[in-house]
């Protein structure tokens, strides 16, 4: 009789855990990541600088999407002065391991950055997710010892797992 208990609490388990994971919605996150890998091409008042940047997300309201996830990203910005535009991908990696790729694109003018992007997939259980969303942030690094910049960019996502 042990056994038929086993059998039906083992069938019940994937549901209560995919009961605990929304199907889709829309978050607020924030970034917090420091600048791990840049170089920088100087011609007159024009840069183009690629980077690569490493920090963690967390889920503003504390749900389960984007909250303690770990951030890779890799970019290019092309600008002059304080103006520029700047785009790249994010992997976003969940405490499992499994990813959500998010390419973006975004723009720094008379201090407001702002930019959009696109949810594009993901791995695990992440596979097929879509959806887009909005960031900004404050364009002035916050400064270190280290010469590392660091930021904080608060986004809002809207998304959908198939």
């Amino acid at each position: 009789m042990s056994w038929k208990l086993l059998t039906v609490a083992a069938t019940l388990f994937p549901l209560s855990v995919q009961a605990e994971m929304p199907r889709e919605g829309t978050d607020s996150f924030t970034n917090a990541f420091i600048t791990t890998l840049s170089g920088t091409i100087q011609q007159g008042s024009h840069s183009f600088t690629v980077y690569e940047i490493n920090g963690v997300a967390r889920n503003d309201s504390g749900g389960p999407m984007f909250n303690m996830f770990g951030q890779r990203c890799v970019g290019m910005w092309d600008g002059v002065g304080g103006n520029y535009s700047d785009r790249g991908t994010c992997t976003y990696t969940d405490k499992d391991g499994d990813h959500i790729f998010m390419p973006y694109r975004s723009q720094a003018e008379q201090g407001v950055y702002r930019g959009t992007y696109e949810v594009a997939g993901g791995t695990g259980k992440f596979t097929g997710i879509t959806g887009n969303g909005e960031l900004s942030g404050n364009p002035i690094p916050i400064k270190a010892d280290d010469k590392w910049t660091r930021h904080v960019v608060s986004n809002k996502v809207t998304w959908k797992l198939p």
